[in-house]
């Protein structure tokens, strides 16, 4: 028995599928490294390339083959416009701007999806499917690192109205597999389909130069070296005003070890063990000059805390 086309396609796109997700770009956003206004660019480009391809879902209503595809359940303009709506405020219109790669993937799919069902399919599969899969991961990062709701304002393009995700995943992947494509129309599916994740990785690459982490791993190294060679002693300062106060007089040593932008992390030694502290900023910082101003803030509180003079 042959194997069944959803299974050659998933494995056929599989290594274009994890270089969409491993995007420098989206790891940051993940991590909260970035500022929720990367999280809001992203969420208008979704709107420009949503709004085309929830058009050409329409278009293919009624179709015997490509018809099939869309669910009410999967329309995600609405839910877009709302996210944007809290992101951005009652101007958020004024944030749809393509990137110079959303362009190209808007102008791909008014040139194939509304012409050529296997091509709207291929870009359909794209992104729904990748909403119900690994988009649900990432909206549970987002939760995190944005202190945003699942399923609340600005995660409501994640979140659907299906049941059973899984159960209506596998009616999709069954769809695929009983489309009428012979070999030859199958091999253009996938031509698109790696090309779609080609087009969203290119996406996620420009916003990633358009939202640059401000604090990436070779300036977090610097500002450590700097703290650990320069301001050890105020280092531990600021860790000891940060413990319970019974810890302070036993806390001998501390070393910068990390920080992002929501904080700045220690590694310390209290009664003779390795013990790590974070302490967080006052608020998110955007760019490294901050960083001396928020480490200066810190130092003079924790002289005010502990009841020693600031040099």
């Amino acid at each position: 028995m042959s194997e069944p086309f959803s299974a050659r396609l998933r494995a056929a796109t599989w290594t274009d599928h994890k270089a969409a997700e491993q995007t420098t770009f989206l790891d940051d956003l993940t991590r909260g490294r970035l500022t929720v206004a990367a999280h809001a660019a992203l969420t208008a480009q979704y709107h420009l390339i949503y709004e085309v391809l929830e058009e050409a879902a329409r278009s293919w209503q009624g179709d015997p083959i490509a018809g099939v595809f869309h669910h009410e359940g999967l329309t995600r303009l609405p839910a877009l416009a709302a996210d944007l709506e809290f992101l951005l405020g009652a101007d958020w219109r004024d944030a749809l701007s393509p990137v110079p790669a959303a362009a190209a993937y808007v102008a791909r799919l008014r040139e194939a999806a509304f012409t050529d069902p296997g091509a709207y399919v291929a870009h359909h599969y794209n992104r729904y499917l990748g909403d119900l899969s690994g988009g649900q991961y990432l909206a549970r990062a987002l939760a995190r690192a944005y202190d945003l709701t699942l399923g609340g304002d600005g995660l409501r393009f994640y979140a659907f109205d299906l049941g059973d995700l899984d159960a209506f995943k596998n009616g999709y992947r069954a769809a695929l597999d009983a489309a009428p494509w012979d070999e030859a129309a199958q091999e253009s599916v996938v031509a698109e389909v790696k090309l779609a994740y080609q087009l969203n990785t290119d996406v996620l690459a420009d916003l990633g130069r358009a939202h640059p982490n401000p604090f990436p791993p070779e300036v977090i190294a610097q500002i450590m070296r700097h703290m650990n060679d320069d301001h050890a002693d105020d280092s531990l300062l600021i860790c000891r005003a940060a413990l319970p106060e019974p810890t302070r007089p036993r806390t001998s040593s501390a070393a910068m070890s990390g920080m992002d932008a929501a904080g700045i992390e220690f590694r310390a030694v209290v009664d003779g063990v390795d013990t790590p502290v974070r302490v967080p900023f006052a608020a998110r910082l955007t760019e490294r000059a901050q960083v001396r101003v928020e480490v200066t803030r810190l130092y003079r509180e924790a002289c005010q805390i502990l009841g020693v003079p600031a040099r």
